[in-house]
C-alpha cells in the first residue's frame, strides 16, 4: 500500500521491562538532618593519620631556642620512590626538608577477627538499625492522642562495613639525635589509641618496632623508619545504584481484626463429612 511504512522485520523488536517500583516505600531524603549515605573510604583512613599527627601527637623540635613544628606529609608513590632513592625529602626547589615526617599506605587486607557475610553485595542482608530521637513525623499532639495515633518512630538502617587492616609505613628525619628521641617517644606513646578526628571516624592503631636508619658516612642524616596498622573498615556510599542507608517509619495506627469461627465438627456433619484418623484425614460419606 502506497504511503505506508513497512516495519523492519530483519531484527527483533527490543522489549524493555519496566521495573516494578513500590512508590509507597520511596521516602524523600532531601530534608534529612542525618547524612543521606554513610561511607568510609580509604581517604578517610589517610586523613585520620594526618589529623592525629597534626592535632594530637604534635611533633616539635627545638632549634636555636625556638619550638619548630614538624611538618607531616603523605608521600605518593612517586615521592616515596624518590625518598627511597635519595634517602631524604626535598621540596620543589630540590631543597632538603628537615625535620619532617612522611607516611604512606602500603597495603590493605581483610580482618580475620571480624568476618562479615553480606550474602550478596547487590542486596546486603546484614545491617545496623538505629532510631532517630526526634523528627517532624514524630510529633505527638492532642488530636493524635484523641484519635489513638502513636508517634511515628524514624529508623535508619546502615549496611555493615567490611572490617579491614590498613598497613602504613613512615619515616622521620631530624637534624640531631635528641630531636629524634623526643619525636619517637611521643609517637610510641600513641600506640593502642584510636586515631582520627573525633567528629568523624577513629581507628585503633598499633605501632610496630622503630628502626634506626641514620647515616654518618658522607653526611649526617638522622632517620628512623617505623610501621603501624589501622583496624579500619570500608563502606562505599552506594553499590550498583543502591544506597547503603535506608530510612523507614513505624506505623501510627495498628488495627486489630477479630474473626468468628463455627464448630468444625458441626459443619462437617451438616455436609455429611466424617472425620477419621488422628492425622486429620477427611472422607466424604456417600448416602443413597
Amino acid at each position: 500500500m502506497a504511503g505506508r511504512v513497512q516495519p523492519n522485520l530483519s531484527r527483533p523488536i527490543e522489549y524493555t521491562e519496566k521495573k516494578k517500583i513500590n512508590r509507597g516505600r520511596e521516602l524523600r531524603r532531601d530534608n534529612d538532618d542525618y547524612k543521606k549515605n554513610y561511607s568510609i573510604t580509604l581517604m578517610d583512613h589517610d586523613a585520620a593519620v594526618m589529623y592525629y599527627f597534626n592535632e594530637v601527637i604534635r611533633p616539635v623540635v627545638e632549634e636555636n631556642g625556638n619550638q619548630v613544628k614538624v611538618p607531616i606529609m603523605y608521600a605518593n608513590p612517586e615521592r616515596w620512590a624518590s625518598v627511597k632513592k635519595s634517602g631524604h625529602m626535598v621540596d620543589r626547589n630540590k631543597k632538603r626538608i628537615i625535620p619532617v615526617v612522611a607516611f604512606r599506605r602500603v597495603s590493605i587486607e581483610k580482618d580475620p577477627n571480624y568476618v562479615i557475610d553480606k550474602l550478596d553485595a547487590n542486596k546486603p542482608n546484614l545491617t545496623y538499625t538505629f532510631q532517630k530521637k526526634y523528627s517532624v513525623n514524630n510529633r505527638y499532639d492532642l488530636l493524635s492522642a484523641m484519635n489513638g495515633a502513636q508517634p511515628s518512630k524514624e529508623f535508619h538502617s546502615v549496611t555493615m562495613p567490611d572490617y579491614m587492616i590498613m598497613n602504613y609505613e613512615a619515616i622521620v628525619w631530624t637534624n640531631f639525635t635528641d630531636q629524634m628521641n623526643k619525636i619517637i617517644e611521643r609517637i610510641n606513646f600513641a600506640d593502642g589509641a584510636y586515631w582520627g578526628d573525633p567528629g568523624k571516624f577513629k581507628f585503633r592503631t598499633t605501632i610496630d618496632s622503630f628502626t634506626d636508619a641514620s647515616e654518618y658516612d658522607q653526611e649526617r642524616l638522622i632517620r628512623t623508619n617505623f610501621s603501624f596498622t589501622f583496624n579500619g573498615y570500608l563502606l562505599p556510599e552506594e553499590f550498583n545504584g543502591v544506597s547503603n542507608t535506608q530510612r523507614g517509619f513505624s506505623p501510627k495506627y495498628v488495627t486489630m481484626f477479630s474473626e468468628t469461627t463455627t464448630d468444625l465438627n458441626k459443619t462437617l456433619r451438616n455436609e455429611n463429612i466424617e472425620v477419621k484418623g488422628q492425622n486429620g484425614w477427611y472422607e466424604r460419606l456417600l448416602t443413597n
